[in-house]
């Protein structure tokens, strides 16, 4: 199947109309494919020659292309993120087809539904709590901390550290939370090398960990809890290794390469970081493609998945 659509152009052709029988051959398409690159016939080689295929105006006009292209440089930077949050399509016709079928997708879906798990889990704090400290890790656009406080009636409560390697997140992030901006100090900074001497009673991380391998999480997390109140509380977000079925999908058409991981490995490696047990459980959203390890400095919490 592959060597029958590596002539990307004609194939191109073939599924501009915008109705069902189009996305049903993209679909096609796209499961020859992944079928392919996990049977191992798919090399990086000819993921190339079929990008070449589709020709600049595609790379430059869909997000399959922004994604192959990477113009800052990294997979999964904050614009693509921030165009999967507000499910972004092309202005051109002619690929708006390719948009809607990226954001069917179940990686997107639980991206969309991470920004969700965390507004749901500042709220739940803040019904508990007076004011809470938060220090989100590799911030991203940040438009799911701008959704939070405006939904708060008292910003104040909420006060914000934002650290992030890439200055040009910062600054799309201050634009996303204008209003808000006397809440949240915005960090240029590597989570790697970041110090403070501040204490947070939340430290969120959705997109970072799992670009880290094995032994860089256990240290990194390890690091966190310096940086944590008494009874404050650690989430990081990770890829389900047992439940993602977009993988192959975001690894071709993506250039998209993560860590995926099972509950039982999050809590091995939140084990070999230094937590107890009681300490530890893992969320999931809807789709149960991105898993949440929790950890809380006190003994309130039993090591068991559960939901928000």
């Amino acid at each position: 199947m592959t060597e029958e659509i590596l002539e990307a152009p004609q194939y191109l052709e073939s599924i501009e109309d915008r109705d069902e029988r189009s996305l049903l051959r993209m679909h096609a398409f796209v499961e020859a494919l992944s079928t392919d690159y996990q049977r191992g016939r798919l090399s990086q080689e000819k993921i190339s020659k079929i990008y070449r295929g589709f020709g600049e105006e595609f790379l430059n006009n869909t997000l399959q292309g922004y994604g192959w292209r990477k113009p800052f440089g990294y997979a999964g930077d904050f614009l693509m993120i921030d165009k999967i949050y507000t499910r972004y399509t092309s202005d051109n016709p002619k690929f708006r087809l390719w948009d809607e079928y990226f954001h069917r997708q179940a990686a997107p879906r639980a991206v969309r539904n991470r920004k969700e798990y965390f507004k749901q889990l500042i709220h739940r704090k803040l019904q508990t709590e007076e004011s809470l400290t938060l220090l989100d890790m590799a911030s991203g656009p940040a438009r799911d901390l701008a959704e939070v406080y405006e939904s708060i009636d008292q910003p104040s409560r909420l006060q914000t550290t934002c650290v992030d390697m890439d200055a040009r997140a910062i600054t799309y992030a201050r634009k996303l939370n204008q209003r808000f901006l006397s809440h949240i100090e915005f960090v240029h900074k590597n989570v790697l090398r970041f110090h403070c001497q501040q204490k947070f009673h939340l430290i969120w991380s959705a997109g970072l960990f799992d670009y880290f391998n094995d032994n860089v999480f256990v240290a990194v997390l390890r690091r966190f809890r310096n940086f944590l109140e008494p009874g404050g509380e650690i989430v990081i977000g990770n890829f389900n290794q047992d439940n993602n079925p977009s993988r192959a999908y975001m690894e071709i058409f993506g250039d998209w390469f993560l860590y995926h991981r099972t509950e039982q490995q999050l809590i091995e490696l939140a084990q070999k970081a230094g937590f107890y047990a009681n300490e530890i459980y893992v969320g999931h959203e809807p789709e149960n493609v991105n898993l949440f390890l929790h950890i809380k400095s006190d003994d309130s919490k039993n090591c068991k998945s559960k939901n928000i």
